[in-house]
């Protein structure tokens, strides 16, 4: 009777020792970078204005379902208009924020979130022409939302499309759709 309690005892240690390397093993923590097509809207505008970005980000999992993230990006593709003489740049700066992942886990190699968070941006627009030139900054931070799925492609490496309302204050929005990639470690 003791080898079996003996023997019972060690099979479920064993059992679970391999179950908790397993979860140890299994990546929690991740870094990426994602190109954001970006647009920016005011009220009073006719036309979008279509920006670029680049952003890093870095987060954890902390369990299936949550991760926590931060995310920092500057402005690649600014947007330009010319008329009669006078050139008007629009480019955005840089976006920061942190951010709240809610998965649902699932048995494909898709993983679809939303995320919720707060971001802080800042747009430069400039003005030049035959009078002279003259620019102006405006930062704004706001509640920030969207909707995206992580793509397993290996154990270690995902794809990512995302869709964001970054800012949404005092009749001006940006919002975008990015695509990138994350390393999971």
């Amino acid at each position: 009777m003791k080898n079996v309690v003996l023997t019972s005892s060690m099979l479920a240690l064993s059992i679970s020792a391999s179950s908790v390397f397993a979860q140890e093993a299994s990546p929690k923590a991740y870094f990426g970078a994602n190109y954001v097509f970006a647009t920016y809207e005011e009220d009073g505008f006719a036309d979008d204005i279509d920006l670029g970005a680049l952003t890093a980000k870095v987060g954890s999992k902390i369990n299936p379902y949550v991760s926590a993230e931060l995310r920092g990006g500057f402005g690649v593709a600014d947007e330009t208009a010319t008329v009669n003489g006078t050139t008007g740049t629009i480019e955005l700066d840089y976006l920061v924020g942190g951010y709240a992942l809610f998965g649902l886990p699932n048995e494909t190699s898709i993983y679809p979130y939303v995320v919720l968070g707060y971001t802080k941006g800042e747009l430069t627009a400039s003005i030049s022409g035959p009078g002279g030139s003259a620019s102006a900054s405006a930062s704004e931070s706001d509640v920030s939302y969207g909707v995206g799925a992580n793509f397993a492609m290996t154990d270690t490496v995902q794809a990512n499309a995302e869709y964001m309302q970054y800012l949404d204050k005092d009749g001006a929005e940006i919002s975008g759709f990015s695509l990138g990639v994350s390393f999971l470690f």
